[in-house]
């Protein structure tokens, strides 16, 4: 996978998170997007692998974190791959 590939699909892991904290239908549709155990191209499980990350610890940490705490994570993330690119 290309630099812009990876920063593409972080940015969709990122959008995802900062969905969590969104609108009651955006934060379930995102929910059900990190607790879905789906494989297919553009699914939680197959973007952590294309960006080397274990999906089961990503589910774990974002799932279980309060929604306070994800807004500032989405955040950081954010920069980070405004930066990287």
């Amino acid at each position: 996978m290309t630099e812009p590939e990876q920063i593409l699909w972080m940015s969709v892991l990122v959008q995802a998170v900062q969905d969590l904290s969104g609108a009651d239908l955006v934060a379930r549709s995102a929910r059900a997007w990190f607790a879905s155990s789906d494989k297919s191209i553009g699914s939680l499980t197959w973007v952590c692998h294309h960006l080397s990350l274990d999906p089961a610890a990503v589910r774990q940490h974002v799932l279980r974190r309060p929604i306070s705490s994800l807004r500032n994570l989405s955040k950081n993330r954010s920069r980070a791959a405004v930066e990287a690119a």
